[in-house]
């Protein structure tokens, strides 16, 4: 199962509520990305049914920028309106994981790692004849950059 990415959005947002935490525009996004991202390495299904694009400052899915957008660079501070809620248990173990691991990250810092040399951003943003900027960011190459991303840290730890 797919799921909006505001509803996606209102998981962190929640998480970021149970622990005192703010997050902006640009954290939220690149949180939902790094979830999809995730998800499809880790249970071979898209997250959000919504696709990723290449944008300056990283990847955006544009529909949650436009609900973001009025609090620029500001602390989100209200729920997203979402038709849907994320309930299954695969997606709320990527957003978990994805919370764990990034949640004390600035969003400046989540920007540059979305926009990691060879990673899923800068093969679209970067190609060679440079006009896919602000297109769409296939699904398969955002998973095997993530299952190339597990693959490493598995290896790192069985050392």
């Amino acid at each position: 199962m797919t799921y909006s990415a505001a509803a996606v959005a209102n998981v962190f947002l929640q998480l970021a509520r149970d622990e005192d935490k703010k997050l902006t525009n640009m954290k939220v996004q690149k949180l939902v990305y790094f979830a999809h991202g995730v998800h499809l390495a880790g249970f071979d299904a898209p997250l959000v049914h919504e696709h990723p694009r290449a944008w300056t400052f990283g990847p955006v899915i544009p529909s949650l920028y436009e609900e973001l957008r009025k609090y620029g660079s500001d602390t989100v501070t209200d729920d997203l309106s979402a038709l849907d809620k994320v309930d299954s248990p695969s997606a709320l173990r990527a957003i978990e994981a994805t919370w764990k691991a990034y949640k004390d990250y600035t969003a400046a810092q989540l920007s540059r790692i979305s926009h990691i040399k060879g990673g899923p951003w800068d093969l679209v943003w970067n190609d060679r004849d440079g006009n896919r900027r602000f297109e769409v960011i296939p699904d398969p190459l955002i998973k095997d950059y993530y299952l190339s991303r597990v693959d490493k840290k598995q290896a790192a730890i069985a050392k």
